[in-house]
Protein backbone atom coordinates (compact mmCIF):
# COMPACT_ATOMS: atom_id res chain seq x y z
CA UNK A 1 0.00 0.00 0.00
CA UNK A 2 1.39 3.43 -1.34
CA UNK A 3 2.28 6.12 1.78
CA UNK A 4 -0.69 8.14 2.59
CA UNK A 5 -0.05 12.26 1.94
CA UNK A 6 -2.17 15.28 2.63
CA UNK A 7 -2.55 15.20 -1.28
CA UNK A 8 -3.53 11.45 -1.58
CA UNK A 9 -6.34 11.80 0.75
CA UNK A 10 -7.74 15.34 -0.96
CA UNK A 11 -7.56 13.78 -3.97
CA UNK A 12 -9.13 10.69 -2.34
CA UNK A 13 -11.89 12.72 -0.43
CA UNK A 14 -12.79 14.80 -3.47
CA UNK A 15 -13.09 11.46 -6.12
CA UNK A 16 -15.83 9.99 -3.65
CA UNK A 17 -17.33 12.95 -3.40
CA UNK A 18 -17.71 13.28 -7.26
CA UNK A 19 -18.65 9.47 -6.90
CA UNK A 20 -21.84 10.50 -5.06
CA UNK A 21 -25.02 11.78 -6.11
CA UNK A 22 -25.28 15.99 -5.75
CA UNK A 23 -27.80 15.67 -3.02
CA UNK A 24 -26.13 13.94 -0.41
CA UNK A 25 -29.04 15.01 1.73
CA UNK A 26 -30.85 12.55 -0.09
CA UNK A 27 -29.61 8.82 -0.80
CA UNK A 28 -31.62 5.88 -1.66
CA UNK A 29 -33.20 3.58 1.12
CA UNK A 30 -30.77 0.97 1.98
CA UNK A 31 -31.34 -2.40 0.15
CA UNK A 32 -32.26 -4.68 1.38
CA UNK A 33 -33.54 -2.58 3.99
CA UNK A 34 -32.01 -3.30 7.27
CA UNK A 35 -33.85 -5.61 9.81
CA UNK A 36 -35.46 -3.77 12.66
CA UNK A 37 -35.03 -4.55 16.35
CA UNK A 38 -38.78 -6.75 17.24
CA UNK A 39 -38.42 -7.61 21.00
CA UNK A 40 -36.91 -5.40 23.76
CA UNK A 41 -33.96 -8.09 23.91
CA UNK A 42 -33.02 -6.66 20.48
CA UNK A 43 -33.30 -3.11 21.00
CA UNK A 44 -30.92 -3.34 24.54
CA UNK A 45 -28.68 -5.05 22.13
CA UNK A 46 -28.03 -1.96 20.21
CA UNK A 47 -27.27 0.44 22.83
CA UNK A 48 -24.72 1.74 24.25
CA UNK A 49 -25.81 2.76 27.76
CA UNK A 50 -24.16 6.12 28.31
CA UNK A 51 -23.90 8.51 31.44
CA UNK A 52 -21.24 11.30 30.04
CA UNK A 53 -22.19 14.43 32.69
CA UNK A 54 -19.13 15.73 34.14
CA UNK A 55 -21.33 15.75 37.61
CA UNK A 56 -22.23 12.07 37.77
CA UNK A 57 -21.33 10.91 41.44
CA UNK A 58 -20.40 6.95 41.51
CA UNK A 59 -24.17 6.07 42.62
CA UNK A 60 -25.05 7.02 39.09
CA UNK A 61 -22.92 5.76 37.65
CA UNK A 62 -23.61 2.79 39.34
CA UNK A 63 -27.50 2.59 38.20
CA UNK A 64 -26.49 2.95 34.92
CA UNK A 65 -24.76 -0.12 35.11
CA UNK A 66 -27.16 -2.11 36.81
CA UNK A 67 -29.86 -1.10 34.10
CA UNK A 68 -27.41 -2.21 31.15
CA UNK A 69 -27.01 -5.69 33.73
CA UNK A 70 -30.68 -5.98 33.75
CA UNK A 71 -31.47 -5.00 30.19
CA UNK A 72 -28.43 -6.50 28.80
CA UNK A 73 -27.23 -3.39 26.75
CA UNK A 74 -24.07 -4.20 24.37
CA UNK A 75 -22.03 -1.97 26.68
CA UNK A 76 -22.17 0.77 29.54
CA UNK A 77 -20.25 4.19 27.96
CA UNK A 78 -18.91 6.67 30.55
CA UNK A 79 -15.64 9.05 30.81
CA UNK A 80 -12.30 7.46 30.97
CA UNK A 81 -11.89 8.10 34.83
CA UNK A 82 -14.91 6.09 35.95
CA UNK A 83 -13.62 3.45 33.61
CA UNK A 84 -12.02 1.56 36.64
CA UNK A 85 -15.33 1.42 38.42
CA UNK A 86 -17.30 0.57 35.56
CA UNK A 87 -15.23 -2.52 34.48
CA UNK A 88 -15.55 -3.92 38.13
CA UNK A 89 -19.63 -3.27 38.01
CA UNK A 90 -20.02 -5.02 34.90
CA UNK A 91 -17.13 -7.99 35.04
CA UNK A 92 -18.59 -11.50 34.62
CA UNK A 93 -21.64 -10.07 32.37
CA UNK A 94 -22.13 -9.62 28.39
CA UNK A 95 -22.00 -5.71 28.72
CA UNK A 96 -18.96 -4.47 28.21
CA UNK A 97 -17.63 -0.86 29.51
CA UNK A 98 -16.82 1.94 26.69
CA UNK A 99 -14.61 5.07 27.08
CA UNK A 100 -14.63 8.07 25.84
CA UNK A 101 -11.45 9.57 24.60
CA UNK A 102 -10.54 13.30 23.76
CA UNK A 103 -14.17 14.13 25.45
CA UNK A 104 -16.21 16.31 24.08
CA UNK A 105 -13.64 18.66 21.66
CA UNK A 106 -11.99 16.59 20.68
CA UNK A 107 -8.85 19.04 20.60
CA UNK A 108 -6.58 17.38 22.76
CA UNK A 109 -2.68 16.44 20.96
CA UNK A 110 -2.52 12.84 19.69
CA UNK A 111 -0.37 11.64 21.88
CA UNK A 112 -2.67 12.43 25.46
CA UNK A 113 -5.63 10.54 22.90
CA UNK A 114 -3.17 7.75 22.83
CA UNK A 115 -2.54 7.87 26.58
CA UNK A 116 -6.09 8.07 27.88
CA UNK A 117 -7.16 5.08 25.14
CA UNK A 118 -4.16 2.79 26.72
CA UNK A 119 -4.92 3.65 30.39
CA UNK A 120 -9.00 3.41 29.52
CA UNK A 121 -8.13 -0.39 27.96
CA UNK A 122 -5.90 -1.45 30.48
CA UNK A 123 -8.15 -0.16 32.85
CA UNK A 124 -10.96 -2.48 31.87
CA UNK A 125 -12.23 -0.90 28.54
CA UNK A 126 -13.25 -3.33 25.53
CA UNK A 127 -14.26 -0.53 23.43
CA UNK A 128 -13.45 3.53 22.95
CA UNK A 129 -15.13 5.99 21.42
CA UNK A 130 -12.29 9.05 20.30
CA UNK A 131 -13.39 12.26 19.20
CA UNK A 132 -12.21 13.46 15.83
CA UNK A 133 -10.35 16.85 15.97
CA UNK A 134 -12.96 19.03 14.52
CA UNK A 135 -11.04 22.06 13.86
CA UNK A 136 -8.32 20.12 11.79
CA UNK A 137 -11.18 18.55 9.48
CA UNK A 138 -12.63 21.94 8.68
CA UNK A 139 -9.53 23.31 8.19
CA UNK A 140 -8.87 20.58 5.40
CA UNK A 141 -5.64 19.10 7.47
CA UNK A 142 -7.00 15.45 6.25
CA UNK A 143 -3.31 13.87 6.74
CA UNK A 144 -3.19 15.23 10.32
CA UNK A 145 -6.56 14.04 11.30
CA UNK A 146 -5.97 10.57 9.65
CA UNK A 147 -2.43 10.27 11.11
CA UNK A 148 -4.53 11.50 14.97
CA UNK A 149 -7.25 8.86 14.51
CA UNK A 150 -4.61 5.67 13.04
CA UNK A 151 -2.52 6.09 16.38
CA UNK A 152 -5.40 5.61 18.71
CA UNK A 153 -6.59 3.19 16.04
CA UNK A 154 -3.37 1.23 16.58
CA UNK A 155 -3.69 1.35 20.47
CA UNK A 156 -6.74 -0.18 20.19
CA UNK A 157 -5.77 -2.87 18.44
CA UNK A 158 -3.18 -3.75 21.15
CA UNK A 159 -5.80 -4.13 23.53
CA UNK A 160 -8.12 -5.55 21.41
CA UNK A 161 -10.35 -2.79 21.64
CA UNK A 162 -12.78 -1.66 19.18
CA UNK A 163 -12.33 2.04 17.93
CA UNK A 164 -15.57 4.30 17.31
CA UNK A 165 -14.43 7.88 15.81
CA UNK A 166 -17.10 10.54 16.69
CA UNK A 167 -17.33 12.84 14.00
CA UNK A 168 -19.42 15.64 15.54
CA UNK A 169 -21.62 15.44 12.19
CA UNK A 170 -23.93 18.85 13.84
CA UNK A 171 -20.96 20.64 12.84
CA UNK A 172 -19.97 19.81 9.88
CA UNK A 173 -21.03 20.05 6.12
CA UNK A 174 -22.54 16.74 4.20
CA UNK A 175 -18.80 17.49 2.48
CA UNK A 176 -17.51 17.40 5.76
CA UNK A 177 -19.02 14.35 7.05
CA UNK A 178 -18.12 12.58 3.59
CA UNK A 179 -14.53 13.64 4.23
CA UNK A 180 -14.53 12.65 8.01
CA UNK A 181 -15.85 9.55 7.41
CA UNK A 182 -13.15 8.02 4.97
CA UNK A 183 -10.73 9.00 6.86
CA UNK A 184 -12.28 7.72 10.02
CA UNK A 185 -12.52 4.38 8.25
CA UNK A 186 -9.26 4.62 6.59
CA UNK A 187 -7.62 5.35 9.41
CA UNK A 188 -8.31 2.36 11.38
CA UNK A 189 -11.84 3.22 12.78
CA UNK A 190 -14.25 -0.01 13.44
CA UNK A 191 -17.12 2.37 13.58
CA UNK A 192 -17.86 5.92 12.66
CA UNK A 193 -20.14 8.16 15.03
CA UNK A 194 -22.47 10.82 15.06
CA UNK A 195 -21.86 13.12 18.25
CA UNK A 196 -21.29 13.66 21.46
CA UNK A 197 -24.22 14.90 22.83
CA UNK A 198 -22.53 17.87 23.30
CA UNK A 199 -22.03 19.72 20.39
CA UNK A 200 -25.92 20.17 18.63
CA UNK A 201 -28.90 18.35 17.97
CA UNK A 202 -27.36 15.11 17.61
CA UNK A 203 -28.29 12.12 15.28
CA UNK A 204 -30.10 12.95 12.51
CA UNK A 205 -31.50 10.25 9.73
CA UNK A 206 -29.56 11.96 6.43
CA UNK A 207 -26.37 12.22 7.89
CA UNK A 208 -26.50 8.71 9.68
CA UNK A 209 -27.67 7.42 6.13
CA UNK A 210 -24.60 9.11 4.50
CA UNK A 211 -21.92 7.89 6.65
CA UNK A 212 -23.23 4.37 6.18
CA UNK A 213 -22.80 4.88 2.36
CA UNK A 214 -18.99 5.87 2.91
CA UNK A 215 -17.99 3.44 5.18
CA UNK A 216 -19.71 0.03 3.87
CA UNK A 217 -18.04 1.04 0.30
CA UNK A 218 -15.81 -1.46 -1.01
CA UNK A 219 -12.67 -0.31 -2.96
CA UNK A 220 -11.59 2.41 -0.61
CA UNK A 221 -9.26 1.05 1.27
CA UNK A 222 -10.59 -0.88 3.75
CA UNK A 223 -13.35 -3.92 3.74
CA UNK A 224 -16.78 -2.62 3.91
CA UNK A 225 -18.26 -4.93 5.36
CA UNK A 226 -16.47 -4.64 8.54
CA UNK A 227 -17.70 -0.95 9.30
CA UNK A 228 -20.18 -0.04 11.14
CA UNK A 229 -22.01 3.42 12.32
CA UNK A 230 -23.33 4.61 15.25
CA UNK A 231 -26.46 7.10 15.90
CA UNK A 232 -25.84 9.28 19.38
CA UNK A 233 -27.52 12.32 20.91
CA UNK A 234 -30.61 12.84 21.23
CA UNK A 235 -31.94 9.24 20.69
CA UNK A 236 -34.75 9.02 23.40
CA UNK A 237 -37.23 6.84 21.97
CA UNK A 238 -37.62 3.34 20.25
CA UNK A 239 -39.25 5.02 17.28
CA UNK A 240 -36.42 7.07 17.13
CA UNK A 241 -33.54 4.46 17.00
CA UNK A 242 -35.77 2.48 14.61
CA UNK A 243 -35.12 5.33 12.40
CA UNK A 244 -31.71 4.99 12.74
CA UNK A 245 -31.42 1.93 12.00
CA UNK A 246 -32.88 1.85 8.85
CA UNK A 247 -30.62 4.45 7.70
CA UNK A 248 -27.99 1.99 8.57
CA UNK A 249 -27.04 2.24 12.06
CA UNK A 250 -25.69 -1.01 14.22
CA UNK A 251 -25.41 0.68 17.40
CA UNK A 252 -26.67 3.46 19.16
CA UNK A 253 -25.87 5.51 22.16
CA UNK A 254 -28.31 6.61 24.81
CA UNK A 255 -28.98 7.47 28.43
CA UNK A 256 -33.05 7.03 28.37
CA UNK A 257 -32.26 2.96 27.65
CA UNK A 258 -34.94 1.73 30.30
CA UNK A 259 -37.82 3.98 28.54
CA UNK A 260 -36.64 3.22 24.87
CA UNK A 261 -36.67 -0.53 25.60
CA UNK A 262 -39.95 -0.65 27.89
CA UNK A 263 -41.17 1.03 24.95
CA UNK A 264 -41.34 -2.08 22.95
CA UNK A 265 -43.85 -3.67 25.38
CA UNK A 266 -45.85 -0.41 25.46
CA UNK A 267 -44.87 -0.09 28.95
CA UNK A 268 -43.28 3.83 29.44
CA UNK A 269 -43.32 6.71 27.06
CA UNK A 270 -40.35 8.80 25.28
CA UNK A 271 -38.18 9.31 27.56
CA UNK A 272 -37.99 13.45 27.97
CA UNK A 273 -35.66 16.21 26.50
CA UNK A 274 -32.89 17.13 28.64
CA UNK A 275 -29.14 16.25 27.72
CA UNK A 276 -28.97 15.25 23.96
CA UNK A 277 -27.48 12.05 25.68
Amino acid sequence: MSAVTQESLASAIQSLLSSLPSSLDALPPISPAPALPTTSAEVAALIDHTLLAPNATLDQISAVCDEAKQYKTATVCVNSSMIPYVAKHLAGTSVKPISVIGFPFGSANTPSKVLEARIACEQGAREIDMVNNIGLLRSGHYLEVHNDIAEVATECKKHGAKLKVILETAMLTKEEIVAASYLACLAGGDFVKTSTGYGGPGAKEEDVRLMYEVATREGLGWKGTEKEVKASGGVRSLETVQKMVKAGATRVGASGTRAIVEQMSGAAAPAEGGSNY
